[in-house]
């Protein structure tokens, strides 16, 4: 089965049998809604999986309010000191993405656990972390876990202390990967300076901000906000490497000269290795710390899905399936007209009905569903 594909039933399988994410846009009513406040439009009456991995539309969604989440912690923090990392172990072609993950997440857990993290924690003032973990691909090194996170300071540190806690931190990591690596064998996964670990310590506002630009590939705003897009927006950025990308690009067709086959096989082992792992976590009491109200993936995907403006457009079931498992690229076009409110366009794509201020009034109030206003079918 291949997951990538919309609408998967139209190849002979159950919807029903089919893989959360592959179900994801699904219309779930007689008729699906459009609402939009000028600057982002949803449709409603439609499914969402609340796949941070493995889905494109809710993985933008989710990785979008956490890159925002991060970012309100870094402004909040009164001493604009924090520690900012990246840390992986080593990797080529043919490692199993499964192994390389368990090392990596475990390897992380190990580290920020026991009496030596306690201390160092009290030592240099470190108040928690938020862990965020990404995978790329290339054809010459094959699969590339990671890890960013972001470890806010109670002050800042001098030169020495600084010099000392990334010492501290870059041997604990590689400690911890060594034990964890007896358990792979022949497989070589133990980090270095040069292939697995990457510590800054950054003691304000700018300096922050400097090692967000320095960084990141992220387009948007430059400043804080991209610090926030490092840690979280892992569906935006491709890997550091030539060759490299994210796990998304390999549903693109002839991406890295890869063949169908291989690419679909890569793309099932990714999903099988990721399927049921936390991505983004906030270490114990950091989030209350800083007022940053915690709200599962799935939570923010339905509030995505339900948005505070009234439903002002009604489409046809059967015209949004067939775009759907036909051309769903239409279906982004439709949203962005709907954020122009070219009303023409998404009815020549969709085929429904423009609502008037009163029908709009009367789905809110519960007095009609969607399905009232569209034309009966003879």
């Amino acid at each position: 089965m291949m997951i990538r594909w919309h609408g998967g039933e139209s190849k002979g399988f159950d919807p029903l049998s089919l893989p959360r994410c592959a179900k994801c846009g699904m219309s779930v009513k007689s008729a699906v809604g459009i609402s939009t406040n000028g600057k982002r439009s949803a449709f409603s009456g439609v499914m969402r999986c609340g796949s941070i991995w493995a889905c494109p539309v809710c993985s933008g969604i989710i990785r979008t309010a956490r890159a925002d989440e991060v970012s309100k912690m870094v402004e909040r923090n009164a001493s604009g000191a924090l520690v900012f990392g990246t840390l992986t172990v080593r990797h080529h072609a043919g490692m199993p993405l499964q192994m390389l993950l368990d090392a990596v997440m475990a390897g992380w857990q190990k580290m920020v656990t026991g009496s030596p993290w306690k201390r160092m924690r009290q030592r240099y003032g470190v108040q928690g972390y938020v862990r965020a973990t990404e995978v790329t691909y290339s054809r010459g090194n094959g699969w590339h876990p990671h890890i960013h996170f972001i470890m806010p300071l109670d002050a800042p540190l001098s030169g020495e202390e600084a010099q000392a806690l990334r010492t501290w931190l870059i041997d604990r990591w590689r400690s911890m990967v060594m034990r964890v690596a007896k358990k792979y064998g022949d497989w070589d996964i133990r980090p270095d300076d040069a292939h697995g670990i990457d510590l800054q310590v950054k003691h304000d506002y700018k300096a922050c901000e400097k090692a967000a630009e320095y960084i990141t590939k992220w387009q948007a705003d430059k400043g804080m906000a991209e610090l926030g897009m490092e840690i979280a927006r892992g569906d935006v950025k491709g890997g550091r490497a030539a060759g490299s990308i994210n796990p998304f690009q390999l549903l693109d067709e002839g991406m890295l000269g890869l063949s169908d086959s291989q690419r679909d096989a890569l793309w099932h082992e990714y999903y099988a290795a990721t399927m049921r792992r936390r991505c983004i976590t906030w270490s114990r009491g950091l989030r209350e710390r800083y007022e940053v109200e915690e709200v599962e993936d799935e939570d923010l995907v339905t509030a995505e899905d339900k948005p505070e403006e009234l439903v002002e457009y009604v489409a046809p079931r059967r015209v949004y399936e067939r775009l759907r498992k036909t051309a769903p690229a239409l279906l982004a076009d439709v949203l962005e007209a709907a954020e122009r409110c070219d009303w023409a366009f998404v009815d020549s794509v969709l085929h429904g009905v423009h609502l008037t201020d009163a029908q709009q009034d009367m789905l809110a109030d519960g007095e009609a569903h969607m399905f009232d206003f569209l034309p009966k079918r003879e």
